[in-house]
């Protein structure tokens, strides 16, 4: 086989135990398919895999996915000479398929090496169940956890390579490949239907929820955070099925998250940003980059000493910025530090400002949020909105401000009678308490709007007007020399 042409299943490479420790991650080596049985052979194997899955995610989320819907979306005014060509382009809406080390192409290979890990482990469960049945609960266990990182994964490159949900009547524009287990160097997978693909991560977390519904919990609460529960797959049944426009499912799934865990009070609001060793109250589910690093930290918040800042590659625009309108919110006060620099001054996130455990300075690192409280009231806040309740949409939404000023939501007042006014106020309320965690662009897209940023942008596209072709990233040009039957996106990949 001629070596450019490398397709995903190369990129879906073999496991092997990196260390025979069952608390080690699994690496990712080119070693051939035969290493495979050895590794999942018994219990020791499998109860590696699981970290090694779940390190493989960290490894997209801590890097270039989690940046990607920021820098294509409004909440971003980065300077240039700061970032590298790669995020330039994703910030100017011009991605090329032929870079393949860009952003654009590293997270379709670093998606699909979580693909990878995940579904060889899912591919020998069976067979262990069978030799050990004395640890069917435990394997159960991982085999939810498992299902939740395929349909998150598979999620996540839908939203990345592909339209939204609703950009056709039936969700019949092209997704991604569905990939059920790590294909052979001759399988040609094609892309499926958005609708389908769909189809196939809701039973993915339909499965899993089964499992949490009859199987004792594995993990000890603190723990949880940090590995899959049943409210974490609720949690993303409510994100999934707002991008659905599915409203009663999304306002099902939330209200059982909600009702399981409420939002942390004001006085440890920031805990879940700034202490990575303490006990998580709000936060459903995150990832464990302890001893990895990360470059969002540099990214978001440059430090040069302990407490000084130098101008972040990712400075917030003025649409995140003067999104806060009242001079109370935590959110603004402790969450975005403004810096003076003469007679000038500028702001940096500390969302990604933790109180590093570590003392190597190259280890610092974040603990990306994936799911949290917050974000379940605001999904079902707009599902409500959707279905022209808006009284019902302002209780949610009085309950996070009022949490944000340190006040009761009886004493928020809101326009709760006045649909347009309430549909407003919450998406304004979801920049204001997800900004930069990775949702904007995704935001943007799903409810059809147009992107338009500040006018002093640094960008070359200061609007982009929905619906649009550069929306999303161009399939990776090694991907499509390798494979035939995979399919371009139309424009960006011209």
């Amino acid at each position: 086989m001629n070596i450019r042409k490398i397709k995903i299943y190369s990129l879906l490479t073999v496991l092997v135990m990196g260390a025979s420790s069952c608390t080690k991650f699994l690496n990712v080596t080119p070693v051939g398919q035969t290493t495979i049985p050895t590794v999942f052979s018994d219990m020791d194997g499998i109860r590696a895999a699981i970290p090694g899955a779940y390190a493989k995610t960290y490894d997209y989320y801590s890097s270039h996915f989690y940046l990607y819907p920021e820098l294509a979306g409004d909440l971003l005014n980065p300077d240039l000479s700061l970032i590298n060509e790669g995020e330039v382009n994703i910030y100017n809406l011009q991605s090329v398929p032929e870079q393949e080390a860009a952003p654009s192409a590293k997270i379709w290979s670093d998606i699909l090496a979580a693909l990878a890990n995940v579904n060889n482990a899912l591919f020998y469960l069976p067979s262990l169940q069978q030799k050990y049945p004395l640890n069917q609960k435990e394997l159960e266990i991982y085999k939810a956890e498992l299902l939740f990182l395929r349909a998150l994964a598979h999620f996540d490159l839908c939203r990345a390579y592909a339209q939204p949900y609703n950009y056709t009547a039936e969700a019949t524009h092209l997704g991604i490949p569905i990939l059920t287990q790590t294909p052979s160097p001759d399988d040609n997978v094609a892309r499926q239907p958005v609708k389908k693909v769909y189809e196939f991560i809701l039973n993915d977390l339909k499965e899993a929820e089964r499992i949490y519904n009859n199987t004792p919990e594995l993990r000890t609460q603190k723990q949880q955070p940090y590995y899959v529960s049943k409210q974490a797959v609720q949690a993303l049944f409510s994100r999934i099925y707002l991008y659905m426009e599915d409203w009663d499912q999304a306002i099902f799934y939330a209200s059982a998250v909600i009702t399981a865990k409420p939002l942390v009070a004001h006085a440890d609001y920031m805990d879940m940003f700034l202490n990575l060793a303490g006990q998580e109250k709000e936060t459903i589910f995150r990832l464990n980059g302890e001893d990895k690093g990360s470059g969002l930290f540099s990214f978001y918040n440059f430090r040069t000493g302990e407490d000084k800042f130098a101008y972040p590659s990712g400075a917030p625009s003025n649409i995140f910025i003067n999104s806060f309108d009242e001079a109370n919110d935590i959110r603004k006060n402790a969450l975005l530090l403004q810096i003076d620099a003469g007679s000038s001054f500028y702001y940096v996130s500390r969302k990604f400002d933790a109180v590093q455990t570590s003392s190597e300075r190259s280890k610092q690192h974040i603990n990306p949020l994936i799911l949290r409280a917050s974000e379940v009231y605001l999904n079902r806040a707009e599902a409500y909105i959707a279905k022209k309740q808006p009284e019902l949409a302002a209780a949610d939404i009085k309950a996070i401000q009022g949490r944000a000023r340190n006040l009761s939501p009886e004493a928020i007042t809101l326009p709760e009678s006045d649909i347009e006014a309430m549909k407003t106020i919450v998406y304004q309320e979801r920049i204001r308490e997800l900004g930069l965690e990775g949702h904007r662009l995704f935001d943007i897209t799903r409810r059809k709007q147009d992107l338009v940023r500040v006018a002093n942008t640094t960008s070359t596209t200061q609007k982009l007007t929905y619906p649009s072709d550069y929306f999303i990233l161009p399939i990776p040009l090694r991907e499509l020399d390798a494979n035939p039957n995979m399919k371009p996106n139309p424009t960006v990949n011209n």
